[in-house]
């Protein structure tokens, strides 16, 4: 399978969106080649964060349920790692260089 160039663009917060172009100057951006599998894969894990950056129902349903927010914020914690993980492996060289100088 060919792998085509994406850009992995990290917004204020934690939405994250993935591009097939460069765009805004002023967000994150990592650049990444990956074919259709690890695109889907990629996908995933982008929404899976996005989903769980800010859980609205979290704020009314249970707004001072401090063990439940802390356990959110673990999951999202390791979520976020493990796509910079993908980003790391699918990354350009100038992308495993900004990410190594990290």
């Amino acid at each position: 399978m060919s792998k085509h160039l994406y850009y992995v663009t990290w917004h204020t917060g934690s939405y994250v969106e993935l591009l097939p172009v460069k765009v805004d100057q002023r967000t994150v951006q990592y650049e990444v080649e990956a074919d259709d599998e690890e695109l889907k894969h990629l996908e995933k894990l982008i929404t899976t964060i996005n989903n769980k950056d800010v859980m609205e129902e979290h704020i009314f349903v249970r707004p001072f349920d401090e063990d439940e927010d802390e356990k959110d914020k673990l999951a999202l914690k390791k979520d976020v790692k493990d796509l910079f993980q993908v980003i790391y492996n699918l990354g350009t060289e100038k992308t495993k260089r900004y990410l190594d100088e990290l």
